[in-house]
């Protein structure tokens, strides 16, 4: 198996695996996945994506709160971004947000809304 190794450039990280020859090539990451429906209590695999995007429909009745993980067992509380860029510690309307990539994201809480969610960029 090749060796793997991650550096970050700007706010993105990279794979780059081992050639054998005492140089690296870029693994790239998946490309764009279409929206699809989303329970958010389920962890999302975003793993192999830079950007993870999700659409809120409807109104939430109890704010959600996001939550990320590079294991997929421990899970920390994330902020989120809102279309203006604006961080935010929990979502409390309609509309389309964003979540870190290259890790698993679930909700903590939150109830009352259907979700969509997109990765890649």
């Amino acid at each position: 198996m090749p060796d793997i190794t991650f550096t970050t450039i700007g706010s993105r990280q990279k794979r780059l695996v081992d050639m054998g020859d005492e140089t690296f090539a870029e693994i790239t990451v998946l490309p764009i996945s279409m929206p699809t429906s989303w329970t958010p209590a389920t962890a999302f695999n975003g793993r192999m994506y830079a950007d993870i995007e999700i659409q809120v429909i409807g109104t939430p009745t109890v704010a959600y709160v996001f939550q990320d993980s590079f294991d997929n067992i421990n899970f920390n509380d994330c902020t989120a971004w809102d279309r203006n860029g604006a961080t935010l510690a929990s979502i409390t309307a309609a509309g389309r947000y964003r979540l870190p990539g290259s890790c698993y994201v679930k909700a903590r809480q939150g109830t009352g809304s259907t979700f969509l969610i997109r990765a890649g960029s």
